[in-house]
């Protein structure tokens, strides 16, 4: 509980008055706090009574006397308190849940992290009984680490539904299944801060598996069709993704370019998520790390506006850089521009793409080792 009250405390200390945003988040650590109250003392009263009125076992002495904990179905303990707070829940409290994470792996506190992970499981699981099946499917697609699994599931689904990987698959059409995606992602991208960068890119995954199988994808295997976002509209480009992509375009070397997207999402990504020694979110100045603050000043002659080459690192989203690629290459293929101009920007889709999987592998990877380790610490304990 010591970690989950740092979690708790680190946010308060930022809160803002009237901010709704500070008070979803602080309504969604609290009910989580209910929670795991709840669980414990839940489980602490059903081992007392196991511990009084055994069962019927026949080594219930034995286990005693050994030391053992009284048989107590804990993932129903845990099952039962989630779906009696699930019509509290929205999005927030996943972010919530990531939130105490971090504090809980920076204290080491392996049993706390260890109910994190069984509420996160419990509550994708109650969710999903009850969504409709593009979201199901998209919420599958996003936990699965192989493309090749990728493909599967989207496919079955997109067949009318039915058995992959040993999962009974929801019908859902492959346009629904990249739309819902989408705005999943543009949700997450409005946001000040991404609440989950690994959920991101692992969306991403899906969006962009979706939409190389889309009816609409082009002779080059790139989304023909220009792209529908509701963090801008369709005829501009924000200004951060529209410098990288110019940045981006002089570079001749694909595997240079590929670096310095992977740089950028790199940098975007750590100070996103700098945190202060309590768990919480720390407000970086602009010249912090190093980065040099926008000019509030004309920098291109006489011009009122900053030059286009002006961003702040942490104004990319990952998401939104790939439709904005997507959507320069449509209007260029409408314009019938210079054919080398548009097979660059196809290059840059695919090599974007390529660091998102890199990124979504890191992630997965980083978080089986986590796992590897807490099962051998609980395991010598």
């Amino acid at each position: 509980e010591g970690a989950a009250d740092e979690a708790s405390e680190g946010g308060e200390s930022e809160s803002e008055e009237g901010d709704p945003v500070v008070d979803n988040v602080e309504r969604a650590a609290k009910l989580l706090d209910q929670i795991i109250q709840e669980t414990v003392e839940q489980i602490f009263v059903e081992e007392a009574v196991e511990e009084v009125i055994p069962g019927d076992g026949d080594n219930d002495d034995e286990s005693r006397r050994k030391g053992a904990s009284p048989d107590v179905d804990r993932e129903a303990v845990l099952r039962a308190v989630v779906r009696k707070h699930l019509q509290e829940l929205d999005g927030s409290f996943m972010a919530a849940i990531s939130a105490y994470v971090q504090v809980a792996e920076s204290s080491g506190d392996f049993g706390l992290l260890s109910l994190l992970a069984a509420i996160r499981e419990e509550v994708l699981a109650a969710v999903s009984g009850e969504m409709q099946p593009d979201i199901q499917v998209v919420q599958l697609l996003a936990r699965l680490v192989s493309i090749e699994d990728r493909l599967e599931v989207l496919r079955v689904a997109n067949r009318g539904g039915g058995q992959a990987l040993g999962i009974n698959v929801p019908a859902a059409p492959i346009e629904k299944v990249e739309s819902t995606a989408a705005r999943l992602i543009d949700e997450m991208e409005v946001q000040e801060n991404v609440p989950s960068w690994q959920l991101l890119y692992q969306l991403l995954l899906v969006r962009e598996t979706a939409r190389q199988l889309h009816p609409n994808v082009d002779a080059a295997g790139v989304y023909g069709t220009t792209v529908v976002s509701s963090s801008f509209s369709p005829s501009e480009i924000p200004q951060a993704e529209a410098a990288l992509i110019k940045e981006l375009c002089v570079v001749n070397e694909p595997m240079a370019r590929r670096a310095f997207v992977m740089d950028k999402f790199e940098q975007c990504r750590e100070l996103d998520e700098y945190r202060d020694d309590k768990g919480g979110k720390v407000k970086l100045k602009r010249t912090a790390m190093g980065f040099t603050p926008r000019s509030d000043g004309p920098t291109d002659g006489d011009t009122e506006e900053p030059g286009m080459d002006v961003f702040d690192v942490r104004d990319i989203r990952p998401g939104r850089l790939i439709d904005c690629i997507i959507n320069m290459r449509v209007a260029l293929q409408r314009d019938k521009a210079d054919e080398r101009i548009i097979d660059r920007l196809s290059a840059m889709y695919f090599e974007t793409c390529d660091v998102v999987l890199e990124q979504a592998d890191r992630g997965n990877e980083r978080t089986m080792a986590d796992e590897r380790a807490r099962r051998e610490l609980g395991d010598s304990a």
